[in-house]
């Protein structure tokens, strides 16, 4: 590989670079504000230090958090061009308190749209269960008439012919429990799909480091 391709801002070393670099000054930024890596952890929404540790360290240097980013700059009291590298000024006078306004409107605006994504998405949840409930129901009862009709059958053997009707009444009858059997699948399969999508533990953005290497 050349050097160019080496240089460029899309190539993997360049990447990891950068996941270093934010790594680098996010430990700074904490050090300086005088928080422990617990402590730290436990301002900026963590469970543990571990996924903290994880990002000053770099060891994942495909993506950063752009929440961790927001918030890092708020708890710690400092400049998102400080943690990007692109200043070694802690504070940068008027500039800063600017620039620290405009990142806490991004976070509560991020952690507002996330939260009406969540409460939509449950209000969609108890929908579902209510018309799960009901084609529950619906299968239930074509279950047992379908059942009822077996049992017809075998006490009126040749009904279907012998009786007026009889034949379109019996594919009437099909028809309906065929129709609950698909609608049961449908509704199981879209109630999954809200469950999987409401229990991801990480739906918040991240800083995708992760570039197509030029040639």
């Amino acid at each position: 590989m050349s050097k160019k391709s080496e240089d460029s801002p899309s190539s993997p070393a360049a990447r990891v670079a950068l996941a270093r670099s934010i790594g680098k000054r996010l430990k700074m930024a904490r050090e300086r504000a005088g928080f422990t890596q617990v402590d730290a952890a436990e301002q900026l929404g963590y469970t543990n230090s571990s996924k903290l540790a994880k990002v000053e360290r770099a060891t994942d240097t495909n993506s950063v958090p752009l929440w961790l980013i927001l918030r890092a700059a708020r708890v710690y009291e400092t400049s998102i061009d400080f943690i990007f590298g692109e200043t070694d000024d802690w504070e940068i006078g008027y500039k800063s308190w600017i620039e620290r306004d405009v990142s806490k409107w991004v976070f509560t605006a991020n952690e507002q749209f996330h939260l009406r994504e969540m409460e939509i998405l449950k209000s969609l949840m108890m929908r579902t269960k209510v018309i799960h409930d009901s084609v529950e129901d619906m299968s239930y009862v074509s279950q047992e008439l379908e059942q009822a009709m077996r049992r017809f059958i075998e006490l009126n053997s040749g009904f279907e012919t012998d009786m007026r009707g009889g034949s379109r009444l019996l594919a009437a009858i099909e028809k309906v429990c065929e129709t609950a059997k698909r609608g049961k699948k449908r509704v199981d399969m879209f109630g999954k799909e809200c469950n999987r999508r409401f229990k991801q533990k990480d739906p918040q953005p991240t800083l995708d480091l992760q570039f197509d290497s030029e040639s």
